[in-house]
């Protein structure tokens, strides 16, 4: 009996923890809408297609410019101007790399959750197109509410730092 009852509290937080965090983003479910690049900008898509750590929002940058917000087994994209950025996502970490982009082009990112000991540890990385249309087939997509655009500001503004060092101790991607 005892364990049912802790099984019941801890589906009940999870439930909280689940309903705190959906106020920074909305999640079309079945939502497979895509982006197009332009002439002088690349579309960048940033996927979380797995829903370890479900109860942890990630973050993905480009620079200090949101690209979306995510609890797994979503996707979000932005237009970036042509050149060279720092992307990166925030978890309970941060993870960048550094790399340019052509006008006209199109990226592709995932972020991958492993749970450390205290806590999550995210790491993005670039895939390709053929990655890429996997996690669309599992994914769907996830725009930021208002608050979560709110939240991102924040999130920039204090972290933009540490992603900068983060991409400079990584180095060039591979």
């Amino acid at each position: 009996m005892r364990k049912i009852a802790v099984a019941v509290i801890l589906v009940l937080l999870s439930a909280a923890v689940a309903a705190h965090a959906a106020e920074y983003y909305t999640k079309h479910k079945g939502d497979k809408r895509r982006g197009q690049p332009t002439d002088g900008m690349a579309l960048v898509y940033v996927f979380r297609p797995a829903v370890v750590g479900a109860a942890i929002k990630t973050w993905a940058f480009a620079d200090d410019q949101l690209i979306g917000v995510s609890k797994g087994k979503g996707y979000s994209f932005a237009l970036v101007p042509e050149g060279k950025h720092i992307f990166w996502s925030k978890a309970e970490n941060t993870s960048a790399l550094e790399l340019e982009v052509k006008g006209g082009e199109t990226y592709y990112f995932k972020q991958s959750i492993r749970m450390g000991l205290a806590k999550a540890r995210i790491k993005m990385v670039q895939v390709s197109k053929e990655e890429a249309e996997k996690y669309f087939k599992k994914c769907s997509y996830c725009e930021p509410t208002e608050e979560g655009k709110r939240r991102a500001t924040e999130i920039a503004a204090n972290r933009i730092d540490r992603a900068e060092k983060k991409a400079d101790e990584r180095g060039e991607p591979e």
